[in-house]
């Protein structure tokens, strides 16, 4: 289960290779659009936090739904047998 919600996140937050292989800006992956709104003078703070959120949402969904294992196998090394 740690496995897999690492995986997804790293998947999820790659930015580099996204960036070199997507040429169509219809195709951007989410954080090549979070990038997108940080100009090289001023930063539109409320877009861009809102936009995290959105974000997050689908890393905090994967987490729940192997918070299970993942709790279990934590305890599971903190028993002294």
């Amino acid at each position: 289960a740690t496995i897999a919600i690492f995986s997804f996140m790293w998947r999820w937050n790659d930015f580099l290779w996204p960036l070199i292989v997507i040429t169509n800006n219809k195709k951007q992956t989410m954080q090549q659009a979070l990038a997108n709104f940080v100009g090289q003078l001023q930063i539109n703070w409320s877009e861009l936090l809102a936009m995290t959120t959105v974000a997050i949402i689908p890393m905090i969904v994967v987490f729940l739904l192997f918070q299970r294992y993942f709790m279990t196998g934590i305890t599971a090394g903190a028993v002294k047998g």
